[in-house]
């Protein structure tokens, strides 16, 4: 039986998980960064916590016999994408980078190297809203001169005495109506985001889209390159695919 660790954490990841549960010929093991507080039961054998590093997770590997990874993890969890690319001259990984997003014509959208450029460059009149994770929120309160909306679940504590920071502790909604009545309430002329791609996160987009806002993101990680066996697919098919290749 092919043992596979599934670094998840994406709805696509789910979306495999159930897939493979009822295949005879595969043991799945899911693992979660510990990011989310409660998260939802994945249908599979799930660790939450980091591995500690590359050594960390090939010494978790060879004590637990994975045949395989399978790296589901969200576009901007470079560090992990890269821990388990390097360990692909030793078992294969298999990668899902999820498309990110493209503007249509007229759109602006601006990309940044990082949220403390993206922060410097927003206009004294700006209302940002920032749905780019709770860690990221950071990088903008040295703007004290603008009304600061921000989205996530995880936040530092200090965050919670900036005058100009509204918080809302809560997971993008899936209903385009919902964020716009979001961003029309807050007169919000920015969004500062990730462009994480897929339909997950996308009705804020969609949202901004029809306010005529702009969007500003954050660039995408490079991904991780000239690794033997490692093998990057751009949709789940090719995924399951690469994974009957290696059962």
């Amino acid at each position: 039986m092919t043992h596979l660790l599934v670094l998840s954490g994406t709805g696509e990841a789910r979306q495999l998980l159930a897939s493979l549960a009822a295949d005879p010929l595969v043991r799945v093991t899911a693992s979660l960064a510990g990011e989310t507080p409660r998260p939802a039961p994945l249908g599979a054998e799930t660790r939450i916590g980091g591995f500690g590093g590359i050594e960390g997770l090939a010494d978790w590997c060879d004590a637990h016999d994975v045949d395989a990874i399978i790296d589901m993890t969200h576009p901007y969890a470079a560090a992990m994408s890269h821990h388990a690319a390097a360990l692909s001259a030793r078992l294969p990984v298999i990668a899902y980078h999820r498309p990110a997003w493209q503007a249509q014509a007229g759109e602006c959208w601006v990309e940044f190297d990082s949220w403390d450029a993206m922060a410097t460059e927003l206009p004294r009149d700006a209302r940002p809203f920032l749905a780019g994770g709770s860690r990221a929120i950071t990088a903008f309160v040295k703007r004290a001169d603008l009304p600061l909306l921000g989205r996530g679940l995880r936040f530092d504590d200090e965050l919670s005495s900036i005058n100009n920071l509204n918080i809302l502790n809560a997971l993008p909604s899936k209903k385009v109506e919902d964020e716009v009545a979001l961003l029309t309430a807050h007169n919000i002329s920015h969004i500062c985001a990730k462009n994480s791609g897929g339909n997950w996160s996308y009705a804020k987009i969609a949202a901004a889209r029809a306010l005529g806002l702009q969007v500003w993101f954050l660039a995408r990680p490079a991904l991780p390159k000239g690794h033997e066996h490692y093998q990057i697919c751009d949709n789940l098919d090719a995924v399951s695919e690469a994974i009957n290749a290696i059962k």
